[in-house]
């Protein structure tokens, strides 16, 4: 997974969080809560001092003797203790002898020439044996200095005012101790605070990474990826939301893609050829009908270049919109017809579908109905051509009866080629239909076959023709007779017009595995190679000039025979070379697989 450049990590955020919170306590602790501390020392020390020396001042308010002062020996000696036991200067001013100073150096400038500091002037003017309250006077480089005084009796009488001015001595040990601890607290609290930076962020990096690392694999395609749901709470929200989310993202995808396989299969199935063409001119959607039609590649890959011409105009005119484009038709490389359309697509904006249908079947039946309808006038024209000729003829009155009758009886021979050939039609109509009455009955297709040989051997026989049957065994079947006895009419008729005195005609029955066989072979003049696939074709004579005589149909005989065999689930052939001859094979189903119409 890779990072975003120019953005700082979770672990980095949260340890640098840590290392400035850290930082921020240890300034706070430092600025404000040091000056405070060494404050509060500092306050301490003063008050020692203080209480240190209101209770020198208390034992020291009484001094032994009768009452009438000290001398200046014992005042002296008393001012000397007084500044000993207090640690600072000291000045006793007795009633008797005067002012007594001891260690004024100590506390230089704090007692004001031959006259009472104002502690003093207060013990004096006081009542009380108690000192008076302490004084604290700052002085430079916050040297701080403790006053006090009191009344000095002896014998019960007041002797004199006491006054000490101690200076608080700096509790330097103190505050450097503290400052040490201080410093130690800071450290300890940068590397605490770095610690559980570091601690935290491997928690919350590992867990957030989880859900990274999940919506990494969603983004992927991955859409079985969840995240596991761990505190904290904003955590786990994320990644149930996360997990709702891919879920949701799933089930809509299922749908998207259960959708598009649907029409995906839709499309293929469809027997209508597409092509989806993208706005960059590749295929990118092409059925197995289109790939068929169109000739394209394996899975339909190809440009637009590669379609044909005809296809890549109408790719051209449908995005730009000049002129609908609802049906074209184009030849295919095979021979085939294809009715083709183009729509536009509005999104994406370009994409063009191309349909294709195949219309060689309707065109080729197009052009049979055609071919049908100019070859039924052919044949009805000639025999009513003659009827008509000679009832021109017969409207003479000074015609011989004679003629007549012989006009009537030619009149008679052409309207049965007529009926001839419409029953023909009817028949061959009904074929196509599937609505020839059938009576499917369990018969010996030998049998049928030597039955309706007999017959016809006799009238080859008057052409110089030899017929011969071969169908020793029984051949077992279900089948209408008389539909079969025509086809093999229609064939020995055929067989017969081809073969020229002297020749043969063999006919054919037995059985082969699970089909029925009949074959009729001759030894005429044979079948050209290039009229092989059209002798079944309605209206065909292998002569182009049409001309007959008595013994020549319509051609239709093979197309009829070629109906009954398919009306009997079977099927016809040919073989045949030009001088050696031809053989027609019918291959029948012997199981009653025919229903016979309603």
């Amino acid at each position: 997974m890779s990072r975003p450049r120019g953005r700082t990590g979770l672990q980095t955020w949260l340890i640098g969080s840590f290392i400035t919170l850290g930082v921020a306590a240890s300034l706070l602790m430092v600025l404000v809560l040091l000056p405070t501390l060494e404050g509060s020392i500092v306050t301490g020390a003063t008050e020692r001092t203080s209480q240190a020396t209101v209770g020198v001042l208390e034992d020291l308010s009484e001094v032994p003797g009768a009452g009438y002062g000290l001398t200046d020996a014992e005042g002296d000696a008393y001012v000397r203790r007084l500044a000993s036991e207090a640690r600072g200067a000291a000045r006793y001013l007795d009633i008797a002898t005067g002012w007594h100073g001891a260690d004024l150096s100590a506390a230089p400038g704090a007692f004001p020439a031959d006259e009472l500091t104002p502690e003093g002037d207060l013990a004096d003017k006081s009542f009380s044996a108690d000192p008076v309250r302490v004084r604290v006077a700052e002085g430079p480089e916050d040297q701080r200095t403790v006053f006090s005084a009191v009344r000095v009796t002896q014998g019960g009488n007041v002797v004199g005012i006491a006054e000490v001015a101690v200076p608080v001595p700096p509790p330097t040990a103190e505050i450097g101790a503290l400052q040490r601890r201080v410093l130690f607290a800071v450290i300890l609290v940068l590397l605490l605070a770095t610690a559980g930076g570091i601690v935290m962020s491997r928690i919350l990096g590992r867990r957030i990474g989880r859900v990274a690392s999940t919506a990494a694999s969603l983004s992927a395609g991955d859409l079985s990826a969840r995240a596991p749901e761990m505190s904290p709470r904003e955590v786990a929200t994320l990644a149930g939301g996360l997990n709702r989310m891919a879920e949701r993202v799933q089930d809509l995808i299922g749908t998207v893609t259960g959708e598009r396989d649907r029409a995906r299969t839709l499309v293929a199935g469809l027997a209508e050829g597409v092509l989806l063409i993208d706005p960059d001119d590749q295929v990118v959607v092409a059925n197995d009908a289109a790939v068929r039609m169109t000739g394209l590649g394996p899975g339909g890959q190809a440009m637009r270049g590669d379609l044909d011409p005809v296809l890549a105009d109408l790719v051209a005119r449908a995005r730009s919109g000049e002129s609908p484009v609802d049906e074209a038709e184009i030849t295919t490389p095979g021979g085939g017809d294809l009715a083709v359309g183009a729509v536009a697509l509005s999104e994406p904006t370009g994409a063009v579908v191309l349909t294709f249908r195949d219309v060689t079947q309707e065109r080729a039946l197009a052009r049979t109905r055609r071919d049908l309808v100019a070859n039924v006038s052919h044949e009805l024209k000639t025999p009513v051509a003659a009827i008509r000729g000679f009832l021109e003829l017969m409207e003479d009155d000074s015609m011989p009866p004679e003629a007549r009758r012989e006009f009537v009886g030619l009149m008679s021979a052409e309207a049965a080629r007529l009926q001839r050939l419409v029953d023909e039609q009817l028949q061959l109509a009904r074929l196509d239909a599937g609505a020839l009455p059938m009576r499917v009955e369990a018969i010996d297709l030998a049998a049928v076959v030597r039955a309706a040989a007999r017959p016809r051997a006799v009238l080859a026989e008057r052409e110089g023709v030899s017929l011969e049957v071969q169908a020793p065994s029984p051949v077992p079947m279900d089948g209408d007779p008389e539909r079969l006895e025509q086809l093999l009419l229609i064939l020995l008729d055929n067989a017969a017009r081809h073969t020229p005195a002297g020749g043969s005609i063999t006919v054919e029955a037995h059985v082969e595995g699970g089909d029925a066989v009949m074959s009729v072979a001759d030894t005429g003049e044979g079948i050209p190679p290039e009229a092989i696939d059209s002798v079944f074709d309605r209206f065909y004579r292998a002569d182009a000039a049409r001309q007959r005589d008595d013994r020549q149909g319509a051609g239709l005989g093979l197309a009829i025979a070629r109906g009954l065999a398919h009306a009997h689930g079977g099927d016809i052939s040919v073989a045949s070379r030009p001088g050696d001859g031809t053989v027609f094979t019918v291959r029948l189903p012997r199981d009653a697989g025919v229903v016979s119409p309603a």
